[in-house]
């Protein structure tokens, strides 16, 4: 068998491929969660940051951008939700 020869350009494009691939797939969390929850621009934001994310750093960056845009994504749809306690009309 001949060994393989890579240089080192190559393995850095086929690592930020393959962690471009792992921030992909937890990317997918915020970008579901905001289209459940109707908060579709931090969603794609989010997305696109743990895909980036990902590249650049793998996990490292990409886990901590899925949490904070998840977490901005649920924060702001309990915002939106009506205040309890408040009836309308009343005087």
């Amino acid at each position: 068998m001949d060994p393989t020869h890579m240089t080192t350009q190559e393995v850095m494009m086929y690592a930020a491929l393959f962690n471009a691939g792992v921030g992909f797939v937890v990317g997918l969390v915020p970008l579901i969660l905001g289209i459940v929850k109707g908060n579709i621009k931090f969603g794609v934001v989010g997305f696109l940051a743990c895909l980036v994310g990902g590249a650049v750093l793998g996990i490292i960056l990409s886990i901590p951008s899925m949490i904070v845009f998840s977490w901005l994504i649920v924060r702001g749809a309990r915002s939106k939700s009506p205040e309890a306690g408040t009836t309308a009309g009343t005087k």
